[in-house]
């Protein structure tokens, strides 16, 4: 009896990697078609095979590998073997989601956003799947785990980066694009992170029994100034059109204190809040550096190609102050509730 079962597992599992590797094979060749249509060009069949070739095949690992991924995560979750593999049957489902792509044979352009959104409900369907596979050990695994408290970190990270890119372009317009402005914007917003990291390992010392509170309120002073950030922005580069370089880099150094002092000194704050409860403290900075300079990376590719394009320079400096209000508040009610659970 026991072998049969072994033998329906394996091969429950070889059809489960199949079906995945199919869906990785089929989105790939839609990727190449929707390549190929939207770069306007009339590509010779030679090129065209070769293309298909290549993206399904690549579709076809890169599923595969991500699922051994997916359920590698769900291994360290859940160690019961038939959760584990109602969890490997039942994570093959959402990844039907990329077979939407084909609707660009109907002529639905899809881009970066559409693309983002995609794979958005994929991660939100698996954590799901994963959740009710483990029965609820998924979400209480990530609740016990500081590494939720680094992953929001990141949104405060995409945030400084959509702020120090969207103020130097406004800079910019207002005091011309050379290596001199350049060099005295960046080194003005580091120099703020600096100053504001000391600070914030003063004020985690000072009030070590209120962090979460101390987060929050940061988090809120950023975002207060990043909606009031650009008509400021501009009335100061008016004040200061006919001022020397002095002059126009105390201006902008008066303007940028405040938010980039804020900026810099939520780290340490949080880091402060992880050692307390116990964490390691190296772990902890690493932690939340990685996923703040994630969060940053990302920034960088969606700032100039996504939110300046469908948003504005305003419109992107406001989604950046709801990024900090989203930080702020989910940090803060993490924090909270686990705290709770403590006592």
């Amino acid at each position: 009896m026991q072998p049969l079962l072994e033998k329906n597992k394996d091969s429950s599992e070889i059809k489960s990697k199949l079906f995945v590797w199919a869906i990785g094979f089929l989105s790939g060749i839609a990727s190449a078609i929707n390549s190929v249509a939207s770069s306007g060009a009339k590509p010779s069949l030679s090129d065209l095979v070769i293309r298909l070739i290549i993206f399904s095949l690549i579709g076809g690992f890169l599923f595969i590998y991500l699922r051994k991924g997916l359920i590698l995560m769900a291994s360290k979750i859940c160690l019961q073997s038939e959760l584990l593999s109602k969890y490997k049957v039942n994570s093959k489902w959402p990844f039907t989601l990329f077979l939407t792509s084909f609707f660009g044979a109907w002529g639905i352009q899809f881009n970066i956003v559409s693309t983002g959104i995609i794979w958005t409900l994929f991660i939100i369907f698996q954590l799901y799947i994963m959740n009710q596979s483990t029965h609820g050990l998924a979400f209480k695994t990530l609740k016990a785990s500081k590494s939720v408290v680094a992953g929001l970190f990141m949104l405060s990270g995409i945030a400084a980066l959509v702020y120090q890119v969207a103020w130097q372009r406004l800079l910019f317009t207002l005091f011309g694009v050379n290596i001199e402005s350049v060099t005295l914007i960046v080194s003005i917003f580091m120099f703020g992170l600096g100053v504001g990291a000391l600070t914030g390992g003063w004020l985690s010392e000072k009030f070590s029994k209120k962090l979460p509170e101390l987060f929050l309120w940061i988090e809120i002073g950023i975002a207060i100034f990043g909606f009031i950030s650009i008509p400021l922005i501009k009335y100061v580069g008016e004040v200061a059109a006919g001022m020397s370089t002095t002059g126009i880099g105390a201006a902008v150094y008066i303007v940028l204190f405040f938010p980039t002092l804020c900026m810099g000194a939520t780290l340490p704050i949080l880091v402060a809040y992880l050692h307390n409860e116990n964490a390691k403290l190296g772990s902890s900075v690493g932690l939340l550096y990685t996923f703040n300079t994630a969060g940053s990376a990302i920034a960088c590719f969606i700032t100039a190609g996504i939110l300046f394009r469908f948003l504005g320079l305003t419109g992107s400096v406001w989604f950046a102050a709801c990024c900090n209000l989203l930080t702020g508040a989910l940090v803060f009610m993490y924090c909270k509730s686990g705290k709770s659970k403590h006592r």
